[in-house]
């Protein structure tokens, strides 16, 4: 791959090899993590955190601020590890990763690329980054905008492999930019990639080589979900038209649903049930729809439960608390919902907020809203009670909030700050 990358260090440090096994790798899906969010949506892919001793109501002007560091333009989510973090930006032509310090916020160290948006990708929203790193054992893994995929040493930010999926998988340049974080399965780092020559591919955390490569398929914004159907593990991710079930030991394709909006665009990922129940959303028109999944002959049978063309989600998150999803629904204006996943029934509709993104911790959901304002909030069948909301944040802010046992992490496009919850 030509392209020029430099790292900075906070301090020199020797290169560290390769060391951890493959089973520690698989336990970044585990709640055992708790105080650690390695990946995009949390410990376990669901926006869901394990965190007790949290404050039941802020002061008017919010939770206390810790630090703030400023970033340049993106919206990649952060990464937390060990007491660092790890997230992505944009300095003109080139996208940096950096690993910051959570408690000071101060840096660690960058890791900076040349990434020059195709003339094929649009910029009005943006050059990214946009997806969220990939942490395990001793490395980081990050997608940027233009499909520049890196795997730098967690101490040093020093390249240990990297791909670029247009030229050596035959990817399309995504329109608005790749923003589908990757995914750990039983030591394989999952990746969606789209495209004539394949749709996903699987590459060994060591050295970056490909362990399989599913058929041509195209694939969307959202990032792909790990679930587990009567006792087989399924990845489900979005192409522009459907959402896809397959194997993650093989990249065989599974089953596939139909999902269309206007402008084939499905940015927000599913949620799954143990009650086997899939929610899937898109924006407009799309609608939102709950599928049923069983094994049935040796296959996924798939059944629409219901559909509802009035909820719509677009690039935002929703999170599953009981049989009831609580999110932003709407176009131009959203309305802050909960949503009877059984019926597909609203039994609560807000105003007040932009769109939101939304975690849920120690019994509440904290909200943060596309104008940066944060919300804690109480959820039930009934609906949403707010308890407290603060203005924390001035610019566009699209990323979810990360949480570390009682500190914040959010982010807009020109820097990231520090939130003490306790």
């Amino acid at each position: 791959m030509d392209t020029r990358t430099t790292v900075r260090h906070g301090t020199d440090r020797a290169f560290l090899r390769w060391c951890v096994p493959v089973l520690v790798c698989m336990a970044i899906g585990s709640s055992a993590i708790a105080a650690d969010w390695p990946q995009w949506g949390g410990p376990d892919r669901d926006f869901k955190v394990s965190a007790t001793g949290l404050a039941q109501k802020w002061p008017v002007d919010g939770p206390k601020r810790l630090w703030e560091h400023s970033l340049g333009e993106g919206f990649s989510g952060i990464a937390a590890k060990a007491g660092k973090l790890y997230t992505m930006y944009r300095e003109g032509d080139d996208e940096i990763i950096i690993a910051l310090d959570s408690e000071t916020g101060k840096t660690v160290w960058e890791h900076r690329c040349e990434a020059t948006p195709h003339p094929d990708q649009t910029t009005t929203y943006g050059q990214g980054p946009s997806a969220t790193p990939l942490v395990l054992g001793d490395r980081v893994v990050t997608v940027g905008f233009t499909g520049l995929m890196h795997c730098l040493d967690i101490k040093t930010g020093d390249t240990i492999w990297s791909h670029d999926l247009v030229e050596e998988f035959g990817a399309p340049y995504q329109y608005y930019g790749y923003s589908n974080s990757p995914l750990l399965h039983k030591g394989a780092i999952i990746t969606l990639v789209g495209g004539e020559r394949y749709g996903v591919v699987a590459l060994n955390p060591k050295d970056g080589k490909p362990v399989w490569r599913s058929k041509p398929c195209e694939v969307s914004y959202a990032s792909p979900v790990l679930i587990n159907v009567d006792g087989q593990d399924q990845v489900v991710f979005f192409s522009p038209t459907e959402v896809v079930g397959m194997d993650p030991g093989s990249g065989a394709f599974l089953w596939r649903h139909p999902v269309v909006n206007f402008c084939k665009v499905n940015c927000t990922s599913v949620i799954w049930g143990k009650d086997n129940l899939l929610w899937v959303a898109t924006k407009g028109v799309g609608g939102t729809r709950v599928l049923k999944l069983a094994q049935q002959g040796g296959k996924t049978k798939v059944e629409e439960v219901w559909m509802n063309r009035k909820i719509r989600v677009f690039q935002w998150n929703a999170i599953r608390v009981g049989d009831y999803v609580y999110t932003s629904s709407g176009d131009a204006k959203t309305f802050l919902s909960a949503i009877d996943i059984k019926t597909g029934e609203v039994v609560d509709r807000q105003r007040g907020f932009g769109a939101t993104n939304q975690i849920l911790a120690d019994g509440r959901v904290i909200l943060l809203d596309d104008g940066g304002k944060l919300a804690l909030a109480k959820v039930s069948p009934k609906g949403i009670e707010i308890v407290s909301s603060a203005q924390v944040l001035d610019a566009l802010t699209w990323t979810v909030p990360t949480l570390v046992d009682k500190t914040l992490f959010v982010r807009d496009r020109g820097k990231i700050i520090a939130l003490d919850l306790s």
